[in-house]
């Protein structure tokens, strides 16, 4: 609510305006600066905008699913231990810049009851959308969450219960179905603002495409539970083959914002606008950089920047180089002689998984003796620095994108039930399109070819496809909380933690739930959640089931992800 204050200030002066020549304010009992009556159309950039932050402060700022996934690791004492070892533990609900997801869904909530208001379609359909993709993001999180009697505090409900994760998937699917119905069957009347939609410009037929795509992803992610949710009236299979005709078609149609970069508000988190210091604490992690280099993948020079010094066998004497990679960007790097086997010649190091702080500082530096700022080793590679600027089209909001979607369809036709074939199509499709949004094939040196008949990425070269197939899509999903899901859902990639993970050698599955609130009537319903959860053997003896180890009901009974 906090971010629409200024468009009730500009409403009330323009009120204030057309007050020279107005009736008898004894005629009217509205409130012109009551919620209700903003147009939804300013209110809607909120709600696109705060939803896009939320997702990708959670995904690399916030870097606990990042590190998870290996994507990075911290490379000092500063916050090394939440990253590094896994020590989570409770916070808010998800936020960014105070918007909390419940800010933003309350906000969403307004959309649609103005939506139902003025028979605008429209609108109520990018609600149901809006209000899935977030619902569902806090689902996969957390498990069960207040969800049906949630945003219910103007009628006196403070302390909603927890519904089902089950019942959130259901009412999930159920409002992304009606939301398609919905922009089937667009009006002129039901337009709204191109500038306000700042993701598709008031293009109905891509929010359709949006909505489809999001049930093919919670239909996918539902593949072990599909007599559970069959119990529950949801025909996954039903689902899954409806929405597929209708979803994501090409890169055209991510659901992605970009950066304004004019003000802290607009400016992607790492930018100077938000962070005088530029960050260089996170450090790509080794299993992810290395993968890419065995691969040969381009997107390693879109994602990483090469080392600052370079251990090389191949100089005699301590020599300055410039390095041009394959998209015409230029690095100076220092070439050091080195003879230790232990040293990491490559121009790209990522840093291991979970290791001490003090080994993490060092990590690599030999027998440098030359002192350096602890976020600043040079002999590790840094994330690229367009991360670290206001904007970049490269480091963009993503709320979806096709590569996710070939992903899907390729996983779902290798598993078989979902009414869909030919997995290796989509699977290499799902690749080209990644590249695709990395800009890779503005390269002159790349053959896509040559890239995809590598023994180690072809379809048909893999023993086990399906470990394939989620190998690429965590390297597509680069910096995206889905992999984390994906992950925790079949097991793949099989990562492994450092020898430092504080709950022992496996990776975390859940979210805490916020710190309790200890009004009794919130206590009933926080319990009531926690009690359906299942502790794994790394939630030490006595402590609460809320923990990061614990499972929730959707990998319940299952042998996944370990």
């Amino acid at each position: 609510m906090k971010a629409i204050k200024s468009i009730y200030i500009t409403l009330l002066a323009t009120a204030c305006f057309f007050m020279t020549s107005c009736q008898d304010l004894t005629e009217t009992n509205v409130n012109p600066n009551a919620a209700e009556n903003v147009s939804s159309n300013y209110i809607l950039t909120y709600v696109l905008t705060n939803t896009g932050k939320i997702i990708y402060t959670l995904g690399k700022d916030g870097s606990k699913i990042g590190a998870t996934m290996q994507y990075m690791q911290a490379g000092t004492n500063e916050g090394a231990a939440i990253i590094n070892q896994y020590a989570w533990v409770q916070e808010g609900w998800l936020s960014v810049s105070g918007a909390t997801a419940f800010d933003v869904l309350r906000n969403n909530k307004i959309i649609y009851d103005n939506g139902v208001r003025d028979n605008n379609r429209f609108f109520q359909a990018i609600s149901l959308t809006m209000k899935s993709l977030v619902f569902g993001l806090m689902a996969d999180l957390y498990g069960d969450i207040p969800y049906s009697d949630a945003l219910q505090a103007s009628s006196g409900d403070y302390f909603p219960k927890y519904d089902a994760q089950a019942d959130v998937y259901k009412g999930i699917l159920t409002d992304l179905k009606t939301a398609s119905d919905l922009l089937s069957n667009l009006e002129a009347k039901d337009a709204i603002s191109a500038t306000s939609d700042v993701m598709y410009k008031g293009d109905g037929a891509k929010w359709k495409k949006f909505a489809n795509s999001l049930r093919l992803r919670y239909s996918l992610r539902l593949a072990d539970k599909k007599a559970e949710m069959s119990a529950l009236g949801v025909d996954i299979q039903k689902e899954f083959t409806e929405a597929s005709a209708a979803a994501f078609a090409s890169t055209t149609d991510n659901a992605v914002m970009s950066f304004l970069g004019t003000t802290a508000d607009n400016s992607n988190p790492g930018g100077l606008l938000n962070s005088a210091n530029p960050n260089y604490l996170l450090k790509p992690g080794k299993p992810f950089v290395d993968k890419l280099i065995s691969l040969k993948d381009p997107r390693l020079e879109r994602w990483v920047a090469p080392v600052v010094r370079k251990w090389d066998s191949k100089v005699t004497a301590t020599t300055t180089k410039t390095f041009v990679n394959q998209f015409g960007e230029s690095y100076s790097v220092v070439y050091v002689p080195s003879t230790a086997a232990s040293a990491d010649t490559s121009l790209y190091v990522g840093l291991p998984i979970g290791m001490s702080i003090t080994s993490a500082i060092a990590y690599n530096k030999g027998n440098d003796a030359a002192t350096y700022p602890n976020e600043r080793n040079p002999y590790i590679s840094y994330i690229h620095d367009r991360y670290r600027k206001n904007t970049d089209p490269y480091a963009t909001m993503d709320l979806m994108t096709y590569d996710e979607v070939e992903f899907i369809l390729s996983e779902a036709a290798l598993l078989g039930g979902f009414g869909v074939s030919d997995p290796e199509t989509h699977y290499k499709n799902a690749i080209r399109a990644s590249m695709t949004k990395a800009g890779v094939f503005t390269s002159t040196t790349f053959n896509f070819d040559n890239y995809y008949a590598q023994p180690t990425v072809a379809y048909s070269g893999a023993t086990n496809k399906q470990e394939r197939i989620l190998e690429q899509k965590w390297i597509s999903s680069w910096f995206s909380v889905q992999s984390w899901f994906d992950w925790r859902r079949t097991g793949f990639p099989a990562l492994k933690t450092g020898d430092v993970a504080q709950f022992g050698p496996a990776l975390p599955i859940r979210y805490m739930y916020p710190v309790a609130n200890a009004d009794p009537k919130y206590q009933v319903n926080y319990k009531a959640a926690i009690d359906k959860l299942v502790p794994t053997n790394y939630v030490p003896s006595g402590q609460s089931k809320d923990h990061h180890y614990s499972r929730i009901w959707l990998i319940q009974g299952l042998s996944k992800p370990y």
